[in-house]
């Protein structure tokens, strides 16, 4: 059986973007979501925030993984069929 890695990355950047009612996905598949300062530079307010980015992340990421297992899956499957 194999293994698999999971790789986190988490950034937070200042920049001139209005604040979002919410998180968006991105064009290059990543989530974000803009705060105000008052918010990034409280500790509790931006944990806050960051999970509440990080939750359809990884929803998105574990959705990706298990349709390229069961893809691979069907592809063994089929290929054991004579």
């Amino acid at each position: 059986m194999g293994k698999y890695r999971i790789r986190v990355k988490v950034e937070l950047t200042e920049c001139e973007d209005a604040e979002a009612s919410g998180v968006e996905k991105e064009g290059d598949g990543n989530f974000s979501m803009t705060i105000d300062e008052k918010d990034a530079i409280s500790i509790d307010n931006c944990e806050k925030f960051v999970l509440r980015t990080a939750y359809p992340t990884i929803r998105d990421a574990v959705s990706r993984h298990l349709s390229q297992i069961s893809k691979k899956k069907r592809r063994k499957k089929g290929r054991q069929q004579p």
